[in-house]
């Protein structure tokens, strides 16, 4: 009897139903706690699993780039699966572009394969036909990747001024290539910001008010002790 192809599953994805699924497939499952991904398949292949709601909610924070850096980092073919109507939410957004905007990031700088499902089954099925597709029978080498500690400096670089309002990757390497590094590109002036291929005035003063702009943290509201009955 051949041996069940196993998947390295992190601890808090067991509320989502997707892992007792794999489970009824034939899988089998071994949950740990996860620094990179959700489901581990092979020493190559990760996924990170995302609800449509979380998928908008850390698309807006910029957690969604940040793991989707740390994903690609590690794993050679990531894999991006956003669970649920995602319809509902792009069509009340604002700006709809901001999503397919982010989908192009995610796919041509991050290298992640995005897929769309509508519910646990239907994620636990593309996991499971993922791990049928050939090659996955008798992975080489560790499933689990440790995060390298010393990320490449271009990215870093990339993904620090790609933070600025406004500017892209395209934007972001621009940049640096005119101004030659981080320090530079933050000293600019507006006028000289609006001589860089693409950045016109408005995004320019943008710019100079976020980098200009005093830091002020939110103050904590002191709470009312509740004083208990004599």
């Amino acid at each position: 009897m051949p041996a069940k192809t196993r998947v390295i599953v992190d601890e808090r994805e067991k509320p989502s139903g997707v892992p007792s699924l794999l489970k009824t497939l034939g899988l089998q499952v071994e949950h740990r706690m996860l620094d990179v991904g959700d489901y581990l398949i092979s020493p190559e292949y990760a996924v990170e699993r995302k609800e449509g709601r979380d998928f908008f909610k850390s698309l807006y924070s910029g957690r969604l780039f940040d793991q989707a850096h740390r994903l690609s980092e590690a794993y050679e073919r990531p894999v991006l699966i956003v669970e649920g109507d995602v319809s509902s939410f792009t069509e009340s957004m604002a700006r709809p572009r901001v999503f397919w905007g982010a989908l192009t990031t995610l796919t041509f700088q991050y290298g992640l394969n995005v897929f769309f499902t509508a519910n646990a089954k239907q994620t636990a099925n593309l996991i499971y036909t993922i791990t049928k597709h050939r090659g996955f029978a008798r992975p080489k080498g560790p499933l689990v990747r440790k995060m390298r500690k010393k990320v490449a400096l271009e990215k870093m670089q990339m993904m620090l001024v790609s933070s600025l309002p406004g500017i892209g990757p395209k934007l972001a390497g621009r940049m640096l290539e005119k101004f030659g590094s981080i320090r530079r590109v933050f000293s600019a002036s507006v006028s000289e910001l609006s001589l860089v291929e693409g950045i016109g005035r408005i995004t320019a003063e943008k710019i100079a008010k976020f980098l200009d702009a005093p830091y002020r943290p939110a103050k904590k509201t002191p709470q009312q002790l509740q004083l208990g009955k004599a």
